[in-house]
């Protein structure tokens, strides 16, 4: 039980990991553009499944669509994110710009990680609750001990303890990635 508990808790991890890629930080990732969802075609596609892309340099991006007759609606889709970027349309493909950072920006990109690094920890905390109910019916059914329960709970604690430390570290590293 305390196996599956920790696959449950390493999947909520990769999912922030995941989830902070989307945000941005001082310098991007191409990560960041990745997942950035584009309507096309009448449906939702990852920019990946859309064009090539490449980086230029920490804030500069070169897309190149697969279909180069959908180049206008990629660059509509991305300037209608307003996210504050530049967009310049060559031959067959763009060239996004990010501007720099600004303070006020920075510290609301660090208000939204805090809401979802609270996210990811109540998803865990769920998670141990879940597997906390199975452990009391199966104490109460007899199947346990109930050395075994508090033993076997007293591990949940630990394993939820070191899934929150190892949010945390995320967290401070994606943040100092921000503020640098």
């Amino acid at each position: 039980m305390i196996e599956d508990l920790k696959k449950e808790l390493g999947k909520t991890l990769n999912e922030f990991k995941e989830r902070l890629k989307e945000i941005r930080s001082h310098k991007l990732s191409l990560g960041f553009l990745e997942n950035l969802e584009i309507s096309l075609y009448h449906s939702k596609y990852p920019l990946k499944a859309l064009c090539l892309i490449s980086q230029i340099d920490p804030l500069t991006f070169r897309l190149e669509p697969y279909d180069p007759n959908s180049l206008k609606e990629i660059e509509i889709a991305l300037l209608e994110r307003k996210m504050g970027i530049s967009v310049i349309k060559e031959k067959n493909s763009l060239l996004v710009k990010f501007p720099p950072l600004t303070e006020e920006a920075k510290k609301e990109i660090i208000k939204s990680l805090n809401n979802l690094k609270e996210e990811i920890r109540v998803k865990g905390r769920i998670t141990r609750d879940e597997f906390l109910k199975r452990l009391k019916a199966d104490k109460e059914e007899g199947k346990i001990s109930e050395d075994y329960f508090y033993k076997t709970k007293e591990n949940f604690d630990k394993e939820i303890d070191k899934f929150n430390q190892e949010v945390e570290n995320i967290f401070k590293q994606k943040e100092k990635e921000i503020l640098s």
